[in-house]
């Protein structure tokens, strides 16, 4: 009952005229996968703005005492409520409305069959015995013996409820006593029972639970699984919904090896600004030897415009111990990861200028060579364009680091990098040619604090660089699969020259080489950071061709490119593993195609063309249906990753058995090693109203204590099973979609990038 029946009800007392009258029931659709509840007709005709009362009986009579007497065919109509019953009676005198005989209750939100009806209007309040109700905008139904309402909120005892369907009790909560606020859309129940398939699974003294998408305070579904190196896995998350812009999750986790740990997390959002906290803390570690201390995890990352022109972000994770998230695992970070990054950042966005103030470094996780933090980075940039002649453009670039590395040889660098450039760009929807012409200066003062270490201190190096990119933007109409389509080609030829400089006495402080690809092919240079320029005289050709259909999907694109070197490169030094030998002419190539509805091929291969191999291939096929089916099969390799050759296999997918039933398998080996990387292999039951997952998993455990490059040891696995757990509409069920369960470990899904994905 909700609060306009109430005021209806004191209206009725007074004595309005009534009309009799007959309707028809219609079925009024809900949510999919659940019977229409059964609607009057006349319900959608009515209006919360009316207020108007009708009383409809077969017959009234009015007695002495102020009572008045309905019978037959009582039909009550009022704002956008109805009641409808066999016998009524209203006294002014007591302020109550006694009805029974079936009694059936609408509103937009609601419906109650029951076997007998009061209100005491004085206290605002209707009581309905023997009650079945069944919420019309949500998924909820149940049974109480009795049924109170009033302005805000309906109030069962001795009840259940349930979000399964009309004839299905695979569960039902059973309370004592449950209040329901609809506006709201959460609940609350006391001394309560889960029952799966009406035996007692569960018991809580008090809860909270949702029947809507709105967020309230409350114990979320909990997590269970099973691992050789965790043991039993239990954790109980507790949701706190503080305000409407921010929030919290208390999350005690109990592993039986390990002990007891409390994950916490507090987010926020406003207008400008959104982040987000997270402590882990496991105060004794069972497996760990005494005086180890504590193992912890914290978290933090912001992001936020402080104006129009000004943006500030931070991102910062720190660990108690190098295994933490190998041992643990973690939300927040991979358990194959090996560094943690960190980062904060002030940027300013001019109409011609823009710049940026930086600290940036790296935790290294394990037996590996320490990095360098950048303690700060500023970057300042500007792009004008000039009077010399129409359509040039002057450019700037320049940036100051200080570097800071305690266990390195070089304990600390300043860096600042000078690069002006004159630029002449020329787009039209046909043709994009830029010209650029630039002079990098950058400068070094490198300190050591080690007699034995021979360091230039001071150091400068001054290159130019010259740069000519032409692209051809070309299509054509044609037919394809009996359908109009759009095919485009897109030739692009660049030329590059910077000349040799030696910088075998600079230090690496933020430089590595970057991946091959197509889009490689068109850099300036093959380094990150800006440690080390490569010198070249090359020319780069290159093309793509894209095939769109008339809804402007896009269904195919190919690439093919490479670098033909005028001059042969000279080597840089003996420090980068690339920097070895003059730089090879490699061809690239990237293939997407969706070819068929559901069906993607995704290949990226960089071929060695002067020596004949495969430097690199990574070779994906997809196929998705309906978000029902989903499988992939991909094979990656290359050639040299830290002096090893890299050759790996997978495949992972999901297919329904039927209605209910779906297969989950994950499958990565390493093909020269002769070993699985990691398995996964479950099954999931999901119903209209409840749903559970069970999954078997085997990953190979990332060995942190192992020298840089050791791949001798023979790898160790971890073994485990996890189960998830959902009633559907009640708790939380976030994270169950099987994207979800394919995205996490050491390979997760990634979807085919085309245009239309």
């Amino acid at each position: 009952m909700t609060h306009s029946l109430i005021y209806r009800l004191i209206i009725m007392a007074l004595g309005i005229p009534y009309l009799a009258h007959a309707e028809e029931q219609t079925p009024q659709p809900i949510q999919q996968c659940y019977s229409a509840v059964e609607m009057p007709a006349k319900l959608s005709q009515l209006s919360a703005k009316d207020n108007r009362l009708q009383i409809l009986s077969d017959r009234i009579r009015m007695m002495q005492d102020q009572t008045a007497l309905f019978d037959g065919n009582i039909e009550i109509l009022y704002r956008d409520t109805m009641l409808n019953a066999a016998n009524a009676q209203v006294s002014q005198k007591n302020q109550t409305l006694l009805a029974s005989g079936g009694i059936q209750y609408y509103s937009p939100d609601l419906k109650v069959s029951s076997s007998h009806f009061t209100a005491h209007l004085k206290e605002d309040k209707a009581i309905l015995g023997e009650a079945d109700y069944q919420l019309v905008s949500q998924s909820g139904r149940g049974f109480a013996k009795e049924m109170s309402a009033d302005k805000q909120q309906i109030g069962l005892t001795e009840a259940s409820f349930t979000t399964c369907p009309y004839n299905d009790s695979s569960w039902a909560l059973h309370a004592d006593k449950i209040n329901i606020n609809a506006d709201d859309g959460w609940g609350e129940a006391w001394h309560s029972v889960i029952k799966i398939q009406n035996v007692p699974v569960f018991y809580l003294p008090y809860m909270t639970f949702p029947v809507s998408d709105k967020r309230k305070s409350g114990l979320l579904f909990p997590k269970i699984g099973s691992s050789q190196k965790l043991g039993l896995d239990f954790e109980t998350p507790y949701y706190l919904n503080l305000a409407d812009n921010y929030d919290a999750t208390i999350s005690p986790r109990f592993m039986s090896k390990r002990g007891a740990q409390l994950n916490t997390e507090f987010r926020y959002l406003t207008e400008a600004h959104n982040g987000r906290l997270q402590l882990e803390i496991l105060p004794d570690d069972n497996d760990k030897p005494a005086g180890f201390g504590s193992r912890y995890l914290t978290h933090f990352s912001h992001s936020g415009d402080l104006s129009d022109r000004w943006r500030a972000s931070v991102d910062f994770t720190d660990v108690s111990d190098d295994a933490y998230l190998s041992e643990l695992g973690s939300d927040y970070n991979n358990q194959s990861d090996t560094q943690l990054y960190r980062q904060a950042s002030l940027n300013y966005f001019g109409d011609y200028l823009n710049s940026e103030i930086r600290l940036q470094g790296f935790e290294i996780l394990g037996n590996y060579l320490p990095s360098y933090a950048a303690l700060p980075q500023i970057d300042l940039s500007s792009a004008a364009p000039t009077d010399l002649a129409a359509g040039f453009e002057f450019n700037w670039h320049s940036q100051y680091a200080h570097f800071r590395n305690d266990s390195a040889l070089i304990n600390s660098a300043d860096r600042l990098h000078l690069e002006p450039s004159i630029r002449w760009p020329l787009i039209t929807p046909a043709v994009e040619v830029i010209a650029e012409t630039s002079l990098l200066h950058t400068r070094y003062q490198q300190n050591t604090d080690q007699d034995n270490v021979l360091v230039q201190k001071e150091i400068s190096r001054t290159v130019p660089k010259v740069q000519i990119n032409a692209k051809l933007n070309m299509e054509r109409e044609l037919s394809w699969k009996s359908t109009d389509s759009l095919q485009t080609f897109e030739p692009q030829i660049q030329y590059l020259y910077i000349p040799y400089r030696d910088q075998s006495m600079i230090g690496l402080y933020d430089t590595a080489p970057l991946q091959d690809d197509y889009y490689g092919l068109f850099r300036e240079n093959r380094y990150s950071g800006l440690d080390r320029i490569a010198d070249t005289n090359q020319l780069t050709i290159g093309w793509t061709t894209r095939l769109y259909d008339s809804q402007d999907n896009e269904l195919f694109r190919f690439s093919l490119g490479q670098i033909v070197f005028l001059d042969d490169p000279e080597p840089i030094d003996n420090v980068l593993p690339d920097a070895k030998q003059p730089a090879d002419s490699v061809l690239a190539s990237e293939l997407l195609w969706n070819w068929s509805e559901g069906w993607y091929l995704n290949t990226a291969l960089q071929y060695d063309s002067s020596n004949e191999r495969m430097v690199k291939s990574n070779v994906t096929l997809d196929y998705i249906a309906d978000d029902k089916s989903l499988i992939q099969l991909n094979h990656r390799y290359s050639r040299e990753v830290s002096d090893y050759e890299i050759a790996q296999l997978g495949f992972l997918g999901t297919t329904p058995i039927d209605d209910k039933w779906k297969l989950i398998a994950s499958y990565y080996r390493d093909i020269n090693k002769h070993h699985m990387i990691e398995a996964n292999f479950g099954l999931q039951y999901e119903s209209c109203c409840w749903a559970i997952r069970v999954v078997a998993k085997r990953q190979i455990n990332t060995n942190l204590e192992l020298a840089l490059n050791d791949l001798s040891q023979p790898p160790t696995f971890d073994n485990g099973i996890a189960v998830q757990f959902v009633l559907k509409g009640f708790g939380e069920g976030a994270g169950f979609s099987v994207n979800d369960m394919l995205s996490n470990g050491i390979f997760g899904y990634r979807r085919p990038y085309l245009l239309n994905n």
